[in-house]
């Protein structure tokens, strides 16, 4: 994200604060198809996560939340989406009838590996295993530094970790894509 585009997101925040729901409504635009994107690779799927877009847009606007530090919108909705994805899978597994067997339902929040993983963007073979292998939280720390570009103050209030815990999470994520780069070109060539 460009510094122009941070702070055409602060004016409009500051615009809608004021009053201007024409602002309200570009930064729904804005960052609509970002946090449907986010929402699915968390788990939830099309219509669900549509809804809850608009189940937070719509208590920005009645409730006018302001925020500490106004360049701190992208993170809070994102980490707010993803706080709706996971209530909303917690109520609907308390629906959902539980088999005879032991069954623990288990949320964790990471990157479906179907959304964030398709032969269809051209991955090759060897680069789709080597993806594949890393965890979910690997998956979602690559996704937001590399795919939104949020820095790393964003990304660990989105992940709920501190800013050196994510800095960590994506050298051994990066780490982890190297060793495994090196391994698959020796085995190439053996």
């Amino acid at each position: 994200m460009t510094l122009n585009d941070q702070k055409r997101i602060i004016s409009l925040w500051m615009q809608f604060l004021d009053g201007n729901e024409i602002a309200f409504s570009q930064l729904y635009c804005l960052f609509f198809d970002d946090l449907l994107i986010y929402g699915r690779r968390v788990g939830g799927d099309n219509e669900m996560v549509e809804d809850l877009i608009q189940d937070l847009f719509l208590k920005l606007y009645q409730k006018k939340i302001t925020l500490e530090d106004n360049t701190r919108l992208r993170p809070f909705l994102f980490r707010a989406l993803k706080n709706l994805i996971y209530n909303q899978l917690l109520r609907n597994s308390k629906l959902q009838p539980l088999p005879d067997y032991d069954f623990s339902f288990d949320l964790n929040y990471t990157i479906d590996d179907q959304l964030f993983l398709t032969q269809d963007q051209g991955l090759s073979d060897e680069v789709y295993r080597m993806l594949k292998g890393l965890t979910g939280r690997q998956k979602e720390i690559i996704y937001l530094r590399f795919i939104h570009e949020m820095s790393f103050d964003e990304i660990s209030e989105i992940m709920e970790i501190n800013i050196q815990s994510a800095r960590n999470l994506l050298a051994r994520s990066m780490e982890k894509l190297r060793k495994e780069a090196i391994l698959a070109i020796i085995l190439f060539f053996i």
